[in-house]
Order: structure tokens, then C-alpha cells, then sequence
């Protein structure tokens, strides 16, 4: 009696199961990864936003003179610049990332005086809403005081 040789290797069976769950894994990942990827950009277009808002406001203090910071909604995009009250530019327009699409209120001001005290506004803090493509919020608040913080919320608290 003869002995068949043994066959080494995979069955079609065991690479459709491998390639069906590689499938499904990388469907789950790239979900995910752009969940992450809207809120890493509203994330960041906040953080970009408070930094702007601070350089204003030392610029106001530093140049003695007040700085007016505007916030528009142009063609989907939110953009922020600023300029002083001789018409110099403090920050030239810079336009947030695509995946954010909303400014309440829009358009926006905030000013600063000479002492870096936020003038306008109103009595107590002045709020900016952030939204993304996907609905999710991020605030920032100026005080009256000049000071501004971020929270990922709708309002700050």
C-alpha cells in the first residue's frame, strides 16, 4: 500500500473566514479613525482660535492701542482676524479646517483695550460656539477680564 504525501497549506474556506474578518476589522477602524479625525480638527481649530485671541490681546496691551478680533462664517469655513484701531493687522485671516462648519454667533467680535480688558460684549463673559461636520460642540469664553478658555461642550460653565 502506497502512503499519500501530506498536503501542506489553506483550504478556500479558512481564506475567505481570514479575509471576511480583516474586512470587518479595517470597516471598524476607518470609522472610528474619522470620528477621531473631526474632533481632533474642531479640537484644534479651538485651541487655534484661543491662541489668536490671546496674541490680540497682548498685542492690544503691547501696542497701547485696542485690537477688534472678527470671526466670520465664510463659504463653510470659519476664519478669524484682527487689526487695531490704526488699521494695522495683528493677525492676518486664517481659515480653521474644513470639518469645521459653524460659528454661533455668527459673525463674532471681540475687542480689547489697551489694558487687555475685553471691551463690548456685554456685562458678563462673552461665549463662542465651534461646531463640525459631524454635530459635535466645542465653546470659548471670554471674561471680562480678557482672559479666554475653551471647554469641549456648547457653553462653557
Amino acid at each position: 500500500m502506497k502512503r499519500v504525501p501530506a498536503r501542506n497549506g489553506f483550504t478556500l474556506i479558512e481564506v475567505m473566514i481570514v479575509t471576511a474578518i480583516i474586512g470587518i476589522s479595517a470597516t471598524i477602524a476607518v470609522t472610528n479613525f474619522s470620528v477621531w479625525y473631526a474632533q481632533y480638527q474642531l479640537k484644534q481649530a479651538v485651541t487655534e482660535i484661543q491662541s489668536q485671541l490671546n496674541l490680540s490681546r497682548i498685542a492690544a496691551m503691547n501696542r497701547n492701542s485696542p485690537v477688534n478680533v472678527s470671526l466670520t462664517l465664510t463659504g463653510g469655513f470659519v476664519e478669524i482676524s484682527a487689526g487695531d484701531a490704526a488699521g494695522g493687522s495683528v493677525i492676518a485671516l486664517t481659515r480653521m479646517m474644513k470639518g469645521v462648519t459653524g460659528l454661533s454667533p455668527a459673525p463674532a467680535a471681540v475687542a480689547f483695550s489697551p489694558l487687555g480688558i475685553r471691551s463690548g460684549g456685554g456685562a458678563g463673559n462673552q461665549q463662542l460656539m465651534l461646531t463640525n461636520n459631524r454635530g459635535l460642540s466645542y465653546s470659548l469664553r471670554v471674561t471680562p477680564r480678557g482672559k479666554i478658555t475653551w471647554c469641549p461642550t456648547a457653553t462653557c460653565p
